[in-house]
């Protein structure tokens, strides 16, 4: 997320062949297999459900081992290393899965994995719309891959260099997870669209997505509000909104949102 993150002392990390990055690896290739299967496979359907499920358990994976190495504090992990420390309360250790770009990436990956189960009921009727979910969770998971959210340290520190003390705040425990809910809500509504513009077909998509469309403009509402408050009751900006990066990029799809329930 990045909110308030002060500037961190650079550190030598060594990018190897781990268990955890190939289970981002092996997660991104599965991904890939079961949009093409979606888009291009006679009968996708129950071959796109296992992909999905082995999708989905192994992202879900990923994300509980980080978490796990927050809380246990395994410093040999460059993420667990800059954004916690042994002095650090448990609570803000997991919170520190959202501290980070690498992190960021992973919890908005799981959180699209597990979205994505919702979809598969629809899978037999609607394979274009589920094959769209998952090219953007293609993406997604690329982009997780590339951050090493699992790079290591050599040599090993003692201790980390803990969390930033603005990000130290009940407000920042509930707000990025919020927003990530409503981002990875508001690849539905999309993937619907693609899927209609696909088939040439405009007249369902709509109201098939409308209840997706109003949960993700509720999660991006109260993310953006939590935020708000956050800001003002921390950075001391003399006021809810501040207009930097990091807002705007809620405000905008909250808009475009807004806009498409009307």
């Amino acid at each position: 997320h990045g909110d308030g993150q002060g500037p961190r002392r650079k550190r030598v990390t060594i990018r190897e062949i781990t268990m955890e990055n190939l289970l981002l690896v092996a997660a991104t290739v599965l991904c890939g297999g079961c949009a093409s299967i979606t888009f291009f496979g006679k009968k996708p359907a129950r071959t796109a459900l296992v992909l999905w499920c082995a999708v989905g358990g192994l992202v879900l994976c990923a994300a509980g081992l980080l978490v796990f190495y927050l809380l246990n504090g395994n410093f040999e992990y460059a993420y667990v290393y800059n954004h916690t420390s042994i002095g650090l309360p448990p609570v803000y250790r997991v919170s520190a899965l959202w501290s980070g770009q690498e992190g960021s990436l992973l919890l908005w990956a799981a959180v699209l994995a597990g979205t994505g189960f919702f979809l598969l009921k629809d899978l037999k009727k609607r394979p274009r719309v589920f094959g769209a979910y998952t090219a953007l969770c293609l993406l997604v998971l690329v982009m997780c891959c590339l951050s090493q959210p699992f790079a290591r340290l050599d040599p090993v520190p003692p201790d980390g260099l803990g969390l930033a003390r603005a990000l130290q705040d009940p407000w920042m425990v509930a707000h990025p997870p919020v927003l990530f809910i409503g981002y990875a809500a508001a690849t539905v509504p999309f993937a619907y669209a693609i899927a209609a513009l696909l088939r040439k077909d405009f007249s369902t998509w709509i109201e098939r997505s409308r209840r997706w469309t109003l949960f993700t403009m509720t999660s991006l509402g109260i993310g953006i509000f939590l935020g708000g408050y956050w800001a003002y009751k921390v950075l001391g900006w003399g006021g809810y909104w501040g207009w930097d990066p990091v807002e705007n990029s809620s405000l905008i799809p909250w808009l475009a949102l807004v806009a498409l329930v009307h």
